[in-house]
Formats: structure tokens, sequence, C-alpha cells
């Protein structure tokens, strides 16, 4: 077991202790002997011969144990064996002779070094390596090693797959029941104990299903055989043990479906003065930051990728990346109104938790977002709730550090929601992305230009391209007679590249001579000879969307291939 574990039944029924080293080899020769002497001797006990114990039989030895201990009984257990220095069971890439033996588990996202890095997983962002929560852990387990009732740390999900050897057996208890179990397991502390939450977490609390089932809690079983998955979902308590010798190996994910338990779990730590282990909020705003991304390749570039499609997922009103960050922003402005002025402020340098996690001195508050300072302590650091206790120094002595300020933060909110000026100005003042840069180096980009229409350098001031959309009405125009001039246009509208690529076109849709800051979009109509396969109904969809553009002061490119292709796209994943 974990030697960092301190263990009870009844207070003192189970503990562990660190045992001695084995190689592979030695600690199945020693887990082998122990079955079998076990047995063995319990069979002669009853008076039967030596019998291959079933898993009914050795779960209700198990369950004996627990239950009704008579004797004291010692089994080893390899637990959390980091696989970055012990080896993994599956291939990577350090590995050569794995490789060439099994190519295809070598990218599988089934593959658990790969799993908690898949696009869309938020452990993608996470870059300390002290957390380990992204590094695959290895269980070596005997018949009788137990994992204890626990839940995961910032209540993660967790994979867990039998490499080899016996199976496991698990007892859990669904997430909705937490708090319920929490409140059974205290029953069996005593209030010496109670009174220390901080040892009460290193607790190995070994009750018997039947003990939690006689709360009203239900408790569900699983057996795990070698060759199989097994995955704990967000607030969970589980435990369990080994039915003979084995080799799992376990990682944390962290999917979009996360992160409401996520920031529930964050600010329980909190009111705990516990530490965390991960940057909620890191991964958080990284995820929106990559969503953003996404979007803004997907609408203005028109790359439907299927990582791009994912990460656009949780986007949209209710999409649960859009829902978690409101409720974030929410909170975080409740806890900046009134707090200072603004010459108190400061914009947090980018690299201000780079290289390791800022925690706040007082209740250990992840600090990526905004944090508290006084010039008395370069160093010391406090959240925004504990701000006054910091150091006792004048209130006018505190600085206050953001990483975004609040108006910033609801462009990020628009952004997701996926309003398309939000889109491209955050893409451009945030992500540093550029249409024109990008217009520059593919001169397939479909958009050209921004929300500012930049002025014809080579045609004059007033100059501008054939049917140019203008963003803005000017004199007696409207969003109606634009309307009606696209709806006019959009029926026989095709992409630019379609046009250069024809060899006897009769003139060129854009002024060859502008560079990349004084392209324009525009909407470039087909002969009236030629036929057109946008249905009527897709290009209402189309218009609306046109139109909330121009609203936006945004710029628009029409091509009758938008709805095909986005069918394609969807059938294909």
């Amino acid at each position: 077991m974990d030697p960092g574990e301190v263990g009870c039944f009844d207070v003192e029924g189970f503990e562990s202790e660190p045992g001695p080293e084995f190689t592979i080899e030695t600690f199945k020769q020693y887990a082998d002997d122990f079955m079998n002497q076990y047995f063995r001797t319990r069979s002669k006990a009853m008076g039967q011969k030596q019998w291959e114990p079933s898993l009914e039989d050795i779960e209700g030895e198990y369950r004996r144990i627990v239950e009704n201990p008579t004797e004291e009984i010692e089994v080893l257990y390899g637990n959390k064996l980091d696989s970055g220095v012990f080896g993994s069971g599956f291939p990577i890439i350090s590995n050569a002779s794995k490789v060439s033996e099994y190519p295809e588990y070598l990218t599988s996202g089934w593959n658990l070094n790969n799993t908690p890095r898949l696009t869309g997983s938020l452990l993608a962002f996470e870059s300390f390596k002290t957390s380990g929560v992204a590094t695959p852990q290895l269980q070596i387990g005997m018949c009788f090693s137990s994992f204890s009732w626990k839940v995961e740390e910032h209540h993660l999900y967790s994979l867990c797959y039998i490499h080899l050897g016996a199976p496991k057996i698990w007892y859990g208890v669904p997430g909705r029941y937490t708090v319920k179990f929490e409140m059974a397991m205290k029953k069996y502390l005593p209030d010496s104990l109670l009174e220390q939450p901080k040892l009460c977490d290193n607790l190995i609390i070994k009750l018997s299903p039947s003990a939690i089932k006689s709360e009203s809690i239900p408790v569900y079983r699983c057996i795990q055989y070698p060759g199989e998955f097994v995955l704990i979902f967000p607030g969970a308590y589980y435990s369990g043990f080994d039915c003979g010798f084995n080799c799992a190996e376990s990682v944390n994910v962290a999917p979009f479906q996360w992160l409401p338990h996520g920031q529930n779990v964050v600010e329980l730590y909190s009111a705990l003065r516990r530490k965390t282990s991960i940057s909620h909020d890191k991964l958080l705003f990284s995820a929106a930051r990559e969503s953003v991304r996404a979007q803004w390749e997907i609408f203005l570039l028109r790359k439907n990728s299927l990582d791009n499609l994912r990460w656009t997922d949780g986007c949209g009103k209710d999409g649960i990346l859009t829902k978690a960050l409101k409720s974030r922003i929410k909170l975080e402005a409740n806890r900046r109104e009134y707090l200072c002025n603004p010459s108190q402020t400061q914009i947090m340098e980018k690299n201000f938790d780079a290289i390791r996690k800022k925690e706040c001195s007082m209740c250990f508050y992840d600090l990526h977002l905004s944090a508290a300072q006084c010039s008395c302590s370069a160093d010391k650091y406090s959240c925004l709730n504990h701000a006054k206790q910091l150091c006792s120094c004048a209130w006018k002595e505190k600085k206050f550090l953001f990483r975004y300020d609040i108006s910033e933060l609801n462009t990020l909110m628009d952004a997701m929601e996926g309003k398309l000026a939000a889109v491209y100005k955050w893409a451009r003042e945030d992500l540093k992305l550029t249409l024109h840069s990008l217009a520059s180096e593919n001169n397939e980009t479909n958009f050209v230009g921004g929300p500012e229409s930049c002025k014809e350098k080579s045609g004059g001031k007033g100059h501008k391209p054939p049917h140019s959309v203008i963003p803005h009405s000017s004199g007696s125009r409207n969003f109606s007679s634009i309307r009606e001039e696209i709806k006019a246009r959009l029926p026989k509208s095709r992409s630019f590249n379609e046009l250069v690529s024809q060899k006897n076109a009769t003139a060129s849709p854009v002024d060859t001579s502008t560079t990349p800051d004084d392209a324009r979009p525009i909407l470039i109509p087909e002969s009236s000879s030629e036929s057109t396969t946008s249905s009527s109904s897709s290009d209402s969809g189309s218009l609306d969307k046109y139109i909330q553009l121009l609203k936006n002061g945004c710029p628009v490119r029409s091509t009758v291939a938008d709805h095909s292709e986005k069918e394609v796209t969807s059938s294909q994943n």
C-alpha cells in the first residue's frame, strides 16, 4: 500500500507500512506462494482436500477478514508506481522494442500514456510534472491486497486497465451519495481524529459493503478481468481488492464533463485549506482559448478538422465548457467588485505560474487568474478572499494581479457563445491570430481582412473592389437593402478559388495589386448561364448568418460549396 497512508478499521484494524523491494518476478513468486499456502491451510482446517479457490471463495474470505477478523494477515501491494520511472505496460516511443512489436497501440487513445492528452482532454494543458495526474500509475497486487475507500483527487475521472494476472473486484458508491458516504465514514472515527481533517484525508477506512448498505447507501460491485477497462466517475468513492497476482495501470482523465465537479472541489479544498494538485483555472481557460481558436479556424478559414470540431463541442450558450467558464467568470467578478481602486491593479505576467503552480499562502487556492501581493514580500501571494490576511501592512500597500480584466473575460464569454465578432477579437488580441498574415501565406483562404476594413492603398482613399460588402450602412442604405442585395447574389455565388482556376475567366474578381492588408471580403457572382446547387432553405440559413456578421462588423464570403462540405464532414465523422 501507499506508505503515506495511515490505516484503520475500528480505528486500528488495518494499517500499512513500507515493505521490502521486489522485482516483478520475485513478487509474483511471493504472491503465488502466499495464495497456495493460505488456501491449503484453510482447506486443511475445514477438513477438505486442497482445491483451486473460485472468485466467490476468495471474495467470501476477504469479506470475513474485513468484517470478522480472527487473525493477523499481512499482504504486499505495489501501489502508485510511477510509470515514468518503473515503465509502462503500454508501448511508448522511448521503448523501441515494444514499438516495433505493437505499432498499432503506440498512438491509440486507449494507450493510457496518450489518454490524458487526447484532443478535448483538459489535462493536455497540465504542464506541471509535480502533479503526476497525467502520468499513468502501476499497481502490482497479490491475493487480498486492497485499495481502501477513496475518491480521486480533484474528483477527476480515472481509467484502470489490467495487463495480466488475476481479476480485481471493485465496490463503488455513486458520486451523488458522496456527502452521505463521508458522514457515514465519520461514525467509525474517534472525535480526536474528526477534529483533524487533514489527517482524516489520509486515513484508510476499511468498511465492508454491508456496513455501508446499512446506512442506506447503495454499493455496486464489479469484477474486472485482464484486458478490461474500469472507468471511475467524478466524486465516486470506491474500494476493492485483488484476487491474486496481477499488474494493472491507471491514469486520470478530464473531459469537459468534469469541469463542474472540478470547480466545486477547488472551492471545497480552499474551505478545508487543502493543497491542490492541478491548476483548475489554467485548464479551464486554456481549454476556452483552444475552443476559440477552433471556432476561428472553422468559421473564418473553414477548417472543419476533427480536432476543431471536438474543441467546439463544449461551445455555444448551452455548451458545458461555456457554462463552466460563465460560472467561473461570475465568481471572479463578484470577488473583484469593490476590492480595490484601479491604481492598485496590475497586469499579471504571462509566465507568472509557468514554472510552478502559485497558491494562496492561506488556503492554497490556485492563483492562475488573479492574486494579491504586498510590497513587503515579493514571493508571498494570496487569493482575493484572503488579501487582508496576507500581511499586516496597510491596505493601500496591497497590489492585485489580474491575468484578464473583466471586459476581456466578457469578450471570451461572448466568443464561447459563438459571437463571431468576439471570436475575431479574442483570436486577434489574445491568440495573436491574424487573417492578413494567413492570407499572404495561403491564397486559398476564403476570408481576408477583419471587422476593421482597411482602405485600399493602390486605388486611393475611396477605391473599393467590385462587389465589395460594406460592413456598416451609409446614408440611406440599411440592412434591409443589403439583405435584398445579398439575396440576389447568394444563389449564384461561389468561391474565389473556383473562379481563378478557370482559364477563360473574363475578369479578375480581386485586384491582385493589393496587399493582404488592403484586401477586402467580397461576394463573387457567377454568370447567369450557370446553374446553382444551393437550396432555398440553405440560402436562408446562410443569409441569416451573413446578416448577423454584417451587424457585428465582421467580413463574410459566400460559397455554394459550404453546405455540402459540412454534410460530408458530418457523415465522415
